[in-house]
């Protein structure tokens, strides 16, 4: 038990409670208990003496007497009848023994002469008198009539103090003993009640305790009550509950506003890069295009051909008018409230038309191009951002690709088990297969080939390819789309894969 705890602290308070508690009512008892009963006595002895008289009142003293004796034998009292010549005779208690002996004729002076016969007495003159007599002694006095006489006699009655002065004496010498049972009893009591009190509270402390300590291991309630602290014990084991559960949502939204902040910062880096590309993009033309005008416009050496560098600028001017219109798209494509323009479409159509339009520069390159395509392939989609995604695909293909290579595009309807269904749940998907043979990738590189303005050819020459937005404008078609898309080194040269969802 700790000096300065909660159960020390409730054992000393009750256990001083407990011994003043019974102390004050072993002295209340002590002190008030004689004027107490003094008190009660009287109100009963006036109560049975105004009863008396009035049930012996102008009775004869025959009928009247045996009342007399019995009321002195009930209260223990002293009964006295006095005439008007202040006469005292005692009435005993026993009288009802011989009292009909003694009755022969029941005339009054026959009364009075066995009165006189049973203790006649000068009641001013004997018995108990003073100070002692008013400590000790309850006295009552009525006046009544016999039958028998027109006499006026006075009933004194007195009632003996005596035995609870004897209670309040013994009362004060068992004191150093009760002192002993009231101090073994307080402090047996007030361990028990420390205890009892103190349980709860020192299991409601650890539990607010490991709360501080950020400890949300959920238990059961220390102390179980339908009271106040039953209350108090199921609201904090609640409160834990709901701190547990609300420190994960945080350290959940933390973790994910920690990614979140990463890869801002991330888009940030391609966002400075991508700025910083495209000023590269086309501050280099630019400066090419002004060189060139303003040589021409000064007549200076080979410039003066104008016709030749004038279509030469042109055509600079049309790469960058392309790369503006790609930055355009991207611009849409990454805008939050970009939303793709969904519907039917013959994808078996989109890929017919993008190999149509690169069979001319295949024959240039004396390439060979395979189709593979169903009669019609209809999915859900933005029919012009599909059609530039799958354009840039083919594009890349036949551009990449050696002289005399071959460039195999393959359509074909496909089936897969959708997740969390059976296998025989299954949803019709088209894959898109276009393989440039002869070629083949850097393994480390091929996850870089979707990021904006990243060619393999690090020289960045119009001549050797262009300008690196191609396959990241067909990511964010895709991923628009939400299909599944990757390139990947195979034995015959590099493949692109993409599967859509069927209509």
């Amino acid at each position: 038990m700790r000096r300065r705890g909660i159960t020390f602290k409730i054992f000393i308070i009750t256990t001083i409670l407990l011994i003043v508690s019974a102390l004050l009512i072993y002295l209340t008892l002590y002190f008030m208990l004689p004027s107490y009963y003094k008190n009660i006595k009287q109100s009963r002895l006036e109560t049975g003496v105004n009863e008396l008289i009035q049930a012996i009142d102008n009775k004869p003293a025959k009928e009247s007497l045996p009342l007399m004796a019995k009321f002195s034998q009930e209260h223990n009292a002293a009964l006295i009848i006095k005439d008007k010549n202040g006469f005292g005779y005692y009435i005993p208690p026993n009288l009802m023994r011989f009292n009909n002996g003694l009755m022969d004729d029941g005339s009054f002076p026959g009364f009075r002469k066995q009165l006189q016969g049973s203790g006649r007495f000068d009641y001013g003159r004997g018995g108990i008198g003073g100070e002692d007599r008013k400590n000790h002694m309850l006295s009552v006095e009525r006046s009544f009539h016999f039958a028998e006489s027109d006499e006026a006699f006075t009933m004194s009655i007195d009632a003996p103090l005596q035995p609870i002065d004897e209670a309040s004496e013994v009362i004060l010498r068992f004191l150093p003993y009760m002192l002993i049972a009231i101090l073994l009893i307080a402090i047996a009591g007030a361990a028990i009640y420390s205890r009892l009190i103190a349980r709860p509270l020192i299991g409601l402390n650890n539990v607010a305790r490991r709360l501080a300590k950020l400890d949300f291991i959920v238990q059961e309630a220390p102390h179980r009550s339908t009271d106040e602290i039953g209350e108090l014990s199921h609201n904090l084991s609640k409160l834990a509950s709901n701190l547990k559960a609300t420190m994960a949502e945080l350290q959940d939204a933390n973790a994910q506003l920690k990614d979140d902040i990463e890869r801002e910062r991330e888009q940030e880096a391609k966002r400075r890069e991508f700025v910083a590309t495209i000023s590269h993009e086309l501050k280099t033309p630019i400066t090419a295009v002004s060189g060139q005008l303003e040589a021409m416009i000064g007549n200076i050496g080979i410039y003066r051909d104008r016709d030749t560098y004038l279509r030469q600028s042109y055509k600079i001017m049309r790469d960058m008018d392309k790369l503006v219109h790609e930055i355009l798209d991207l611009s849409k494509l990454e805008s939050r409230d970009f939303l793709p323009l969904m519907r039917e479409v013959d994808l078996a159509e989109l890929v017919r038309e993008s190999v149509e339009n690169m069979s001319y520069l295949a024959e240039v390159k004396g390439m060979e191009m395979e189709c593979h395509l169903p009669q019609e392939a209809f999915i859900v989609a933005d029919e012009r951002l599909m059609a530039k995604a799958v354009a840039n695909i083919v594009c890349n293909a036949v551009q990449y690709s050696g002289d005399g290579e071959r460039v195999v595009v393959n359509l074909a309807e496909t089936h897969q088990a959708q997740e969390g269904e059976e296998l025989s749940i299954l949803q019709r998907h088209y894959t898109l297969e276009v393989l440039n043979t002869g070629a083949q990738l850097d393994e480390t590189k091929l996850n870089r080939l979707f990021d904006p303005f990243y060619r393999l050819e690090q020289s960045r020459s119009r001549s050797t390819g262009g300008s690196g937005l191609g396959l990241y404008i067909v990511s964010k078609v895709l991923d628009a789309h939400r299909a599944e898309y990757e390139i990947t080194n195979t034995p015959e040269g590099v493949k692109f894969s993409l599967l859509l969802k069927a209509a």
